[in-house]
């Protein structure tokens, strides 16, 4: 379920992957839903295109955060009754109580950024007594927007926005504040000084999932470089990305495999406490992490509903490995001898880690084999792959 009028690239590349495991994916948005049958109106991908289908209301929902609004209040309290959801707005951590949670924990204390809220411009003065820059953020804010750096420069106060900076007196700043932060749920956050060699802005993505054992993986890591911009690496307002040990060892010399060791270990740990403290079904999670000068680690936000862009191949493929999980162990579903081994079989071949042009290569070693069940949902993944490009 997802709120784009259009079934997206990965609901195309998971729909295709059911199809070999035994599934079937409806492609469905919050309005679809007839609670009064329940059943879905909703779009299945059948010879290679998308085909109008009515359905019962399905035992497993793989449904977006972004589906969760006022308006929808009483059609996600009816789902959570009547199937099984894999993430639920419920308990969900906002930036400031995720901080909060995290410095009880001295596992992961030492993962917070300083954080207070931002009531009044007096609060502003006085985080700034404490720290030399500090960044203003919404507390339910998305994709960078409406972030601020700021930092006192002698009577002067620094002011950046995306790729701009403009210096402002103590009565300009004063008025920014009232009319673009106050009672607009806002924080502050010390400034964590992540920048390249180069001087741009950057962080770390890591993007955790659900394997077919129901146990969170890494998926990917990756660096997102805000080329130019003044306040943080937001790939949607102009940069680029970057895979983690090409750019630790570019810029952090010989700390980049510890560096990257803590990375991992954070992919490998962080999502049970998440899961802990929201206590609601989560299936996967993208962490964004600061890296300082000195190789410290600090977590910005925890978001529930991760860009699957740089990793779609991979993404949908862990995706069926959690439906799978889902049916055989939490649906009891019964499931043929016959489909379980073609679904394992499958499942083997893959698990292996690629992101897509390493599927695509895959698939032509693949093309070779005279098994036409393990290499056709891999012929079809790289048809999709190519198409898309």
């Amino acid at each position: 379920m997802r709120r784009a009028e259009n079934p997206p690239f990965i609901a195309k590349i998971t729909a295709v992957m059911c199809h070999y495991y035994g599934f079937e994916l409806i492609y469905m948005r919050p309005k679809d839903i007839d609670m009064a049958n329940h059943t879905v109106k909703g779009r299945m991908y059948i010879n290679n295109k998308w085909v109008k289908v009515t359905k019962d209301l399905p035992d497993l929902m793989d449904i977006s955060a972004y589906c969760f609004k006022k308006e929808t209040r009483d059609l996600m309290e009816y789902l959570r009754k009547n199937t099984r959801l894999t993430f639920d707005k419920k308990n969900a951590l906002n930036k400031a109580k995720l901080q909060r949670e995290l410095a009880k924990d001295e596992e992961f204390s030492h993962l917070v950024i300083p954080t207070a809220r931002a009531k009044t411009f007096e609060d502003v003065e006085s985080f700034l007594d404490k720290y030399p820059a500090m960044v203003m953020k919404p507390v339910f804010g998305q994709q960078g927007k409406g972030i601020y750096i700021v930092k006192r420069e002698g009577e002067e106060y620094v002011l950046g926005y995306q790729k701009e900076e403009q210096r402002l007196t103590r009565e300009e700043l004063e008025k920014h504040f009232q009319t673009n932060i106050s009672g607009k749920n806002y924080i502050l956050q010390k400034y964590i000084t992540s920048r390249s060699k180069a001087g741009d802005p950057f962080d770390c993505r890591i993007h955790v999932q659900k394997n077919r054992n129901g146990k969170w993986q890494v998926a990917k890591k990756y660096i997102r470089i805000g080329i130019g911009q003044k306040v943080m690496s937001n790939v949607n307002q102009g940069g680029g990305i970057s895979d983690t040990k090409p750019f630790l060892k570019a810029n952090f010399d010989d700390k980049w495999k510890e560096i990257e060791g803590n990375l991992n270990e954070l992919g490998e740990t962080l999502p049970y406490k998440i899961e802990q403290l929201k206590k609601t079904p989560t299936m996967s999670i993208g962490f964004d992490v600061a890296i300082d000068k000195s190789g410290d680690l600090y977590l910005f936000e925890s978001n529930g509903a991760p860009n699957t862009t740089p990793l779609v191949a991979h993404a949908a493929l862990l995706n069926v490995e959690y439906y799978t999980y889902i049916r055989d162990k939490e649906l009891d579903a019964v499931v043929s001898e016959p489909e379980r081994q073609h679904s394992d079989s499958d499942l083997e071949m893959e698990r292996l880690k690629v992101n897509n042009e390493q599927l695509e290569k895959r698939m032509r070693t693949m093309e070779q084999s005279t098994s036409w069940r393990v290499t056709a949902p891999l012929r079809m993944l790289g048809k999709l792959l190519k198409n898309n490009k």
